[in-house]
């Protein structure tokens, strides 16, 4: 009997050694496949990425940093609070920016850039500028070196040359189109020399780490991923997006974030926005024709209405 027990009393030792050990967050060895892939799994990176939400019935614009996606799971929204507590896009004085249309981030120095388009925007057409979202410094966007009707949207940096580009919304020629801002500097809009077809509903533009840029046109519950040049403004290639960008077609042209990844899932990402009913969808995915594709996820009531996505 008092063999077992001191045998016993060993065992526990040993159980509790191992537990300490556990806890105590040392690294251990890893000695097989099966957990190193355990490991690497458990810390795998999540997408973090900017969102700018619009209330549909009062307007009202608000900031949140996203983390996680539909593949990267679990997916959390963290208001961003300005000084005077809140996540409102608001003029110093307090003023609200209603249905702003685009953001933007500066990482060097810790700047938003963001839009406005046509009514119901408010103020109509502005380029905003703001390290505080509750002291958002609007100004007007100036159109220079090309006829032009403003209705701006989706504004993106390319963090390869540090230029901005935004989408330019128009039923008629040349309206609709990639435009090039002369931020940081001034508020103008330029164009790139090529239209895009009237024909087509671009939301959601994004600019990969290897500086190129992507609109989705889109139509219904589906949309098809357009590569512009940045250069000439052209379509350099048309890619379908593998599911549904929205959970009903609320509306006929849908409104959206778009983001890409180049750090962690390396997919697109979607958000979008239906004025007319609660639902939301977030996705990501890669189209065929792209490296990794197709693949497509998606994750219901996960996100607030987004009109835009931007890169951290």
């Amino acid at each position: 009997m008092k063999q077992i027990n001191l045998a016993l009393m060993a065992a526990a030792m040993l159980l509790l050694a191992a537990c300490q050990k556990k806890n105590s967050g040392d690294n251990l060895p890893v000695n097989d496949d099966a957990a190193a892939n355990a490991i690497t799994a458990a810390a795998a990176c999540q997408p973090v990425y900017f969102g700018l939400i619009v209330d549909p019935g009062t307007g009202f614009s608000y900031l949140f940093k996203v983390v996680g996606s539909p593949s990267a799971g679990p997916v959390s929204l963290s208001p961003v609070i300005g000084s005077a507590g809140s996540n409102q896009l608001t003029t110093c004085s307090g003023a609200p920016i209603k249905f702003a249309t685009g953001i933007s981030y500066e990482p060097a120095s810790g700047t938003f850039y963001g839009t406005t388009g046509l009514p119901p925007s408010s103020p109509v057409n502005n380029i905003l500028k703001f390290n505080d979202p509750n002291c958002v410094s609007p100004a007007a966007a100036v159109v220079s070196g090309c006829a032009l009707s403003l209705n701006l949207s989706d504004i993106e940096r390319d963090p390869v040359t540090g230029a901005y580009y935004a989408i330019n919304r128009g039923t008629a020629n040349p309206n609709n189109r990639v435009v090039k801002l002369g931020l940081p500097g001034s508020p103008t809009v330029s164009c790139l020399p090529n239209f895009l077809s009237p024909s087509l509903y671009i939301r959601g533009l994004t600019v990969t780490l290897s500086g190129k840029l992507y609109v989705m046109a889109v139509n219904g519950t589906g949309g098809r991923l357009l590569e512009i040049s940045t250069a000439s403004g052209s379509i350099v290639n048309t890619y379908s997006y593998p599911g549904p960008i929205t959970p009903s077609p609320g509306v006929n042209i849908p409104e959206m974030g778009l983001h890409h990844d180049s750090l962690c899932i390396k997919r697109f990402i979607t958000g979008n926005y239906d004025p007319v009913g609660p639902a939301t969808l977030l996705t990501d995915g890669i189209p065929s024709g792209l490296p990794g594709g197709p693949v497509y996820t998606p994750l219901s009531g996960a996100i607030k209405p987004v009109v835009d996505f931007s890169r951290p």
